[in-house]
């Protein structure tokens, strides 16, 4: 069985965790369509763009992802290089039909996306295809929010027959709202994101005397209730620190925060080295969701074992299940938010418990990647059938 892996570049930090495991197993190869106008996402972080258009093995054209040899197998890891920035340039068109032909020597075709309008050449190949949705439910700052990108939804819902869900809560309404009865829908999860171990060697191990807030700022993140929260667990142990990383526009004014000494805000975009250091060295990690599906920000806390606060929304009570692998709150509760800081920071007992319950779920127990990895041959196999 011959898979063929097409993702963007904005999901490559679960797409680099999940293959690291499942190359292992099956006969996989990556593809990532990488525009001249689309240079970073998640693990990905290219300086120069590639002048020529074409499929290439990844690591001839860009050596800087030559770091992922620790992870995969860099000869089945490949670019659909396009030095356009106009998606219906005729080259581009001329490169997914080349695309196309590539693709029928593969038994399946697994997509982590809808596509795109330049990219509805998959669905000629559409009995082959089984389809991640990483947003069931698209949460209010989601980027599948703008028109182009729920067409591109419902055209894939229609067309489709194969999906995997990566959070059972909404898997129910997922299935109500897109119609989706008499289609294959199975259910999944995300794993830790393994790959930033890589970086593991370059941390700098500092005392922990921080708890952190990482991923794109945004206005479902609930930073306006977690700002409040720490300055009331300020008064009680004002020894502890905030970070606030990552880039994006806050939705409040939040100059009365930034003269604060007990508040890092580092607003810009966040390269992986920096980001393994800040969680290692961080007490553990808080997302004061508004509302969410599932989170990346949770798995790349846990592949350092940081037990993580999330709000009650979404898949967060799947991921983080409450007084196991962390603690789960209200959403737009301030003071439960800064109840649940406070009982971590003065209980260092049970930040262990977390950290160790996280160890042997994540790496060993029912949500580890090989038992992902075991699930989702199993509907590679359904979508042969």
């Amino acid at each position: 069985m011959k898979i063929a892996y097409i993702s963007g570049r904005m999901f490559s930090d679960v797409d680099l965790s999940y293959l690291s495991h499942a190359q292992k197993q099956m006969d996989i190869t990556y593809f990532v369509p990488i525009f001249k106008n689309r240079l970073t996402g998640a693990a990905f972080n290219l300086k120069k763009h590639f002048p020529k258009y074409g499929i290439f093995r990844a690591i001839d054209i860009y050596p800087e992802l030559k770091k992922f040899q620790l992870l995969i197998d860099t000869k089945k890891f490949y670019i659909i290089n396009s030095p356009a920035t106009h998606m219906w340039y005729p080259k581009n068109i001329w490169l997914y039909i080349k695309l196309m032909w590539k693709l029928r020597n593969y038994d399946v075709i697994h997509l982590t996306d809808f596509p795109y309008y330049y990219e509805w050449f998959y669905y000629i190949l559409r009995k082959k295809i089984v389809l991640t949705v990483h947003d069931p439910i698209p949460h209010s700052s989601a980027a599948c929010n703008t028109p182009q990108i729920k067409l591109n939804r419902k055209i894939g819902f229609k067309l489709l027959e194969h999906f995997i869900i990566l959070n059972h809560a909404q898997k129910q309404e997922c299935i109500r709202i897109n119609s989706l009865h008499n289609k294959c829908v199975y259910d999944s999860r995300l794993g830790r994101y393994d790959y930033l171990n890589i970086y593991q060697d370059n941390i700098d191990v500092t005392e922990n005397k921080y708890i952190l807030f990482f991923g794109q700022i945004a206005s479902n993140k609930g930073l306006d209730i977690l700002l409040p929260a720490m300055q009331k667990l300020h008064e009680s142990n004002p020894s502890i620190k905030l970070v606030i990383a990552g880039k994006g526009k806050f939705n409040f004014d939040i100059t009365p925060y930034q003269t604060l000494e007990y508040i890092d805000i580092r607003n810009h975009f966040i390269p992986d080295e920096e980001l393994a250091q800040l969680i290692q060295n961080s007490l553990f990690v808080v997302c004061p969701y508004r509302d969410a599906t599932q989170s990346g920000v949770v798995m790349s806390a846990f592949a350092f074992n940081k037990p993580v606060i999330a709000t009650d929304v979404g898949g967060f009570p799947e991921q983080v299940i409450h007084n196991q692998y962390g603690l789960i709150v209200p959403p737009e509760d301030s003071d439960a938010l800064s109840s649940a800081m406070l009982m971590l920071c003065n209980h260092p007992d049970l930040l262990h418990t977390f950290k160790t319950n996280i160890e042997n779920g994540y790496t060993f127990g029912n949500k580890s990647w090989f038992h992902i990895t075991n699930e989702i041959k199993e509907v590679y196999l359904q979508v042969l059938n």
